[in-house]
Formats: C-alpha cells, structure tokens, sequence
C-alpha cells in the first residue's frame, strides 16, 4: 500500500540505510505495491496532493473510505473529513491532524494509514484472530487529515502558499524578522489553532499580538475556522477516543490536569497501546497545565480519553524519518480499534 520510490537523492552515506528501511515497509506488501495512491517518498505532502488522494482512495475503496469537503478556511480552501469504515458502526473514533503548519509529515502518515487499512480490508487481513473488514464494521474512525491546510501551504511553500496579499505580507514580515516560512506553525490568520479551545484559553506561553508564527491563542476562543471545524467534528458522534497526530519529540502526550480522573486513567491505557507499538515515552496530565489544546477541549468537554502522538526528531519531520515511524505507528489503529470492541473505551 506504501509507494516506495525508484530513486533516490539522499545524501551519500545516509542512502544504504534509507534504502533498507523503505526495503524493510515493503516486505508483506504483494505485486499491487506499484499502484499506490499515498506517496511516501516526497518531503511536502500538499493539500492538493491530499486532496488528489482522497478521490483516488474513496474511488478505489467504496465500501470503506469516504470523505466530503467541508468548511471554508481563510484562504478559501475546503477542510477534508473522512469516513474510514462503516458511517453506521456501532462506535467512533476520530482523528486530527496537521493542526500545526509545519507538522504535514502527520498528514502524510494519516494518509498513508487510511490506504494501508483500506487495502488490508479489501485484501481480508486477519489481526490478532480478528478481520480487520469485520473491525471496521463495528468502530468507524472519523478523520481529519489535515485540519490546517492554509498554515500546510505556506510551511511549504513560503508567500506562494497564500491566497491573498495580507497573508503574503505577514509571511515575509515573519521571515524579515528571522522566522523562516517552514517553522510556521499557525493557520493564514496567525493563529495557533492548538491553542485556540476554551479549556485554559490565553494561559501559558501565549503571544498578546496577533499573526504570530506559532503560540497566539486568537482573539477570543474558538475564533477560527479549523478549531470551530474541529469541535463540529468531535460532536458528530459519542466518540470512544480521540488520536491525535503531532510533531516532534517521538512521544505522547496524554490525560489533562483538569479532566476527570476516570478519563485520564482511559487516557493512559490508551497511550500504554501506543508506547506498546512505538516505545515512545509517556507523559501524563501533569506534564503540562491547561492551554486551550485541542487535547484539553476533548477530554474536559466530552469527557473521553485523549492522546497526542508527537513523530519525528525535528521539523519539519525529513522524509527519511518516514520509514522508522511507519513501522511504529503502522498497527496502532487495529490495536486501539480492537481495545474499543473489548469494551475498554
């Protein structure tokens, strides 16, 4: 399900072991490897690419992947949500992801995993005694692969990203004042929307001013679009969890200090899966205090377990990161799924 590239630019020395690893992704994968949607081998995975996708997928998997255009960013571009499994389950799961600008390589690994599941269901992969068709008949994963495709755009491509001649202004004025356009992390309005919930709004190391590159709360909670979206999204259905899709540090973040005690307990047995398959360390709801995180609002809103999944050693993730964490994260959501049908969320 993974394309696994003919050639490569990877700076000598580095190329062997690359080479290997993506070698290593391919191994239980059959003769249809060459017709892969997702392509794993680009740096930037852009929205138009994603969007590209998403026809192919939903077109290649009608039974299983589905996915509408929904609400309109800033800068006129539609945010994708997708329906991975049965629409009629008997329970939920959903998904975020790149929420922050530069932090697309979580875009491309949540992209790369709804094929991966698609195709295992189509092919009748059996997981622990269990058909993944049949698993995703009881718990559908609702998804967001790409919850900040304005902020995507400009960590890619810089002014060329934008839409509109104030944005393009505020992204040079970030790089005058020695902020390249690839460690953006806000939306087009210079908003963090991963600090724009309710639940410790403005607490923290929040930025007073407005555009700024990353850590402005917004003017008032729930001021933009995507973190409107998102909590739209996340009343849909009486979800059993919330996965959330970030970088970097290789770790997880899980439970907040102000949820209830029994949803930070079901938050840590869910990031125990996690570590289980990953090995990345935990760090629980008195790590950090509440600061208007998407994580927060979930877990004291709708009051179930939420954890963070942080990929990769810096950011932008470089591709060549990508194999390793596939490996790592490439069972999670059957494992989590599975976690779900037993009753343990």
């Amino acid at each position: 399900m993974i394309f696994i590239p003919r050639k490569t630019t990877f700076v000598r020395g580095t190329l062997v072991l690359v080479l290997a690893a993506f070698a290593m992704l391919g191994r239980a994968q059959n003769e249809s490897d060459s017709t892969a949607i997702v392509d794993v081998s680009k740096q930037k995975y852009s929205y138009s690419e994603m969007l590209d996708d998403l026809a192919q997928l939903s077109h290649r998997y009608p039974d299983v992947v589905s996915y509408e255009l929904q609400d309109t960013t800033y800068q006129g571009r539609q945010i994708p949500l997708v329906v991975l499994g049965n629409p009629n389950a008997e329970r939920y799961v959903m998904v975020q992801a790149s929420m922050h600008a530069r932090e697309y390589m979580s875009a491309l690994l949540v992209m790369a995993l709804i094929e991966h599941y698609a195709e295992s269901c189509r092919r009748g992969t059996i997981y622990k005694d269990v058909s993944l068709a049949e698993l995703f008949q009881r718990v559908c994963m609702v998804i967001v692969p790409m919850a900040n495709p304005d902020g995507v755009e400009i960590a890619q491509r810089g002014e060329d990203g934008a839409v509109t001649d104030d944005v393009r202004r505020w992204v040079r004025n970030n790089t005058r004042a020695g902020v390249y356009y690839d460690q953006i992390k806000s939306n087009a309005r210079g908003v963090d929307v991963n600090r724009n919930f309710r639940n410790g709004f403005g607490r923290g190391n929040m930025r007073k001013s407005a555009k700024a590159y990353a850590y402005y709360a917004g003017a008032e909670p729930l001021s933009e679009v995507e973190s409107r979206f998102l909590l739209r999204v996340a009343g849909m259905h009486d979800y059993a969890l919330f996965l959330n899709y970030h970088t970097k540090g290789n770790l997880v973040y899980y439970g907040c200090m102000n949820a209830p005690s029994d949803v930070n307990a079901a938050a840590k047995r869910l990031s125990l899966i996690i570590k289980w398959h990953t090995g990345y360390p935990l760090y629980g709801p008195n790590t950090t205090p509440q600061n208007g995180s998407w994580a927060d609002e979930v877990e004291v809103t709708f009051r179930r377990p939420s954890a963070t999944i942080e990929l990769g050693t810096r950011n932008p993730v470089p591709i060549s990161e990508f194999p390793g964490i596939w490996r790592k994260n490439e069972w999670i959501w059957a494992e989590v799924l599975l976690a779900v049908v037993r009753g343990e969320f």
